[in-house]
C-alpha cells in the first residue's frame, strides 16, 4: 500500500525534509488569542464504535478537503499546518487519479485543532481547503518490537553482504 510507504502520505514527525519557496500562504488571522478549552468544549461527538485507546488522536486530528490531487503534498500540508501547532502525523488519502484527494493532519496537542480550523476557506494552491474534525484516528504503520527489528536489520544486513560480494567478484574477478 504505496501511502503506508515512508514518504508516501504519512510521515512521523519531527524529521521533515526542509521545503525551500513553496508559495504556500501564511495566514496572519491565526492568533493565540483563542481560548484553549474551546477546542476541548467544542468537539462534535464522536460517531458510532469508537476505539476508547484512540479518542485522544482523534480529537487531534483534522480532516482536510478539497485538495488538488495533482499538486499537493503531505510534505506541503505539514509546512502548512505547522503554523497552527506542532504536527505529528500527516496521511494523503483518497483516490490520486481524481482531481481532488483529502488528507488527516494530526497534532501534538489539541488546542491547535481549533486553529487548523480556521483555515476552513483559505485558498491552499488553487482550491479552498475545507477543514473539519476528524471522525477517526491516522492509521498508523505497527511499531516493531525490537525483536523483529535486530531480525529486519540482520536480513538486510546479510543482503547488504551478498551485494558487496557479488559487486567485488564483477569488477575484480580474480577475488
Amino acid at each position: 500500500v504505496p501511502s503506508l510507504i515512508p514518504g508516501g502520505g504519512l510521515l512521523p514527525i519531527p524529521t521533515p525534509a526542509p521545503l525551500q519557496n513553496l508559495n504556500l500562504p501564511l495566514v496572519n488571522r491565526i492568533t493565540a488569542s483563542l481560548d484553549p478549552t474551546a477546542s476541548v468544549l467544542s468537539q462534535p461527538p464522536l460517531i458510532g464504535n469508537v476505539d476508547p485507546t484512540k479518542i485522544d488522536e482523534i480529537r487531534r486530528t483534522v480532516y482536510v478537503g478539497n485538495l488538488n490531487s495533482q499538486t499537493t503534498t503531505a510534505e506541503q500540508l505539514l509546512e502548512f499546518f505547522k503554523q497552527v501547532g506542532d504536527v505529528k502525523f500527516v496521511r494523503m488519502a483518497g483516490d490520486e487519479t481524481q482531481p481532488t484527494r483529502f488528507a488527516f493532519v494530526e497534532f501534538v496537542e489539541q488546542d491547535s485543532v481549533a486553529r487548523a480550523l480556521t483555515l476552513n476557506g483559505v485558498m491552499f494552491g488553487d482550491r479552498p481547503l475545507k477543514v473539519n474534525h476528524s471522525n477517526n484516528a491516522i492509521v498508523k504503520p505497527p511499531e516493531m518490537t525490537p525483536q523483529a527489528a535486530a531480525k529486519e536489520l540482520e536480513s538486510v544486513m546479510k543482503r547488504v553482504r551478498e551485494a558487496q560480494s557479488t559487486i567485488a567478484a564483477a569488477i575484480e574477478p580474480g577475488w
